[in-house]
Order: structure tokens, then C-alpha cells, then sequence
């Protein structure tokens, strides 16, 4: 049996409660409620300040779209986000994660269903939080893993390669090298 550790210390029954309230969440799918923008991020933390929300927003590159909207934060989205596109949900739905302040970041495909410019700029965010907080990014996109400080590739629920993303593209025979090309990516490997 396995034992979950944090900071090198296991995770024991008494503290996971504790820890639950250090993540953020962001799933493929995101789930917005038919409220205003404001409604969707305090439903994270619901005593959040203008200026938490203000700091979450800028984090989640959604500040410039919220500023648009006919209402700003006060903009109803619709049934689950209508009318909002994919990437912006997406931004919505990273803003309200990091609303709550944690500790660890899982982004659970995340980027795997919007368009390539609204996954760079939530890629641009995310690289704008390395250091700031523990990220485990989960994804298909093996190219969006390319600044972790350590990838590791599984299959079947078992780990078959870890390490950086330099030492992954330097093994030629390796699967995640492999599996990298034939997403048809071209790789930037370190002179």
C-alpha cells in the first residue's frame, strides 16, 4: 500500500480535510453557474475582496476579457457559461481556482478543448504562477508540458518515464520523445 507525502511528510487521516481547502481545481469541463462573473469566482471564496478578485483575474489572463464584457464582473454568463467562449470559461474557471490561494494547482485537461491562442494565454498564465505555488498539470498536449520543472509520463496507471522535458527529448528511442513527434510538434531540443 502506498502513502501520499507532503513536504516529506505522509498525509494522515487528520489532516487531509486541511488539505483539501489548499487545492485549486480546473477540469476540462467547467462548470459555470447561471450568475454573473462575480457570482462564479466568490462561489470559490465567497468573503474574496474587489482586490482578490481583481489579483485572480490578472493571474488568469481573464482580467482584459472581464474589463469587456458589457458589465464587467457584474456580466451574467448564461447556463454553464453560454455566453462565454470555451477559452474564457477556462480563464473563469483558473481565476476562481487560484481565487481560494492554494498550495497545489491541478489543472486536469484543462486546455484540451479551446482554441490554440486561449491556450497560450492560459499557458501564459500558468507560466507566470511557476514558483509560486505547486502546479500538476494533466494532459494529452504533450507540448504544453515543455517549462515543468519534472514530467512524468504514464500509461495504463502505471509511470514509464520521468524526468525534465530535456532529458525525455534526448532519450531518441524514449515514448514520451515518440509520442511527442508524432503529435506532428516539432521539438526544441537544447543545443
Amino acid at each position: 500500500m502506498g502513502q501520499v507525502l507532503v513536504d516529506d511528510s505522509p498525509l494522515d487521516p487528520k489532516q487531509v480535510g486541511a488539505w483539501r481547502s489548499r487545492i485549486g481545481y480546473v477540469a476540462q469541463e467547467t462548470f459555470l453557474f447561471h450568475d454573473t462573473v462575480r457570482g462564479n469566482l466568490l462561489w470559490a471564496r465567497p468573503g474574496a475582496s474587489e482586490s482578490d478578485l481583481h489579483d485572480a483575474l490578472c493571474m488568469a489572463a481573464a482580467d482584459s476579457f472581464v474589463a469587456a464584457l458589457p458589465h464587467g464582473l457584474d456580466t451574467i454568463v448564461g447556463e454553464r457559461g453560454v455566453q462565454l467562449s470555451g477559452g474564457e470559461r477556462q480563464r473563469l474557471a483558473l481565476a476562481r481556482a487560484l481565487l481560494r490561494k492554494p498550495s497545489l494547482l491541478i489543472l486536469d485537461e484543462a486546455t484540451s478543448s479551446i482554441d490554440v491562442e486561449n491556450e497560450r494565454r492560459i499557458q501564459d498564465a500558468i507560466e507566470r504562477l511557476h514558483g509560486r505555488l505547486t502546479i500538476l498539470l494533466i494532459t494529452h498536449r504533450l507540448g504544453t508540458v515543455q517549462g515543468a520543472d519534472s514530467v512524468n509520463l504514464l500509461e495504463h496507471g502505471r509511470l514509464l518515464e520521468s524526468g525534465t522535458w530535456e532529458e525525455l527529448m534526448e532519450k531518441t528511442s524514449g515514448r514520451f520523445r515518440t509520442m511527442f513527434l508524432t503529435q506532428n510538434l516539432h521539438p526544441v531540443i537544447p543545443a
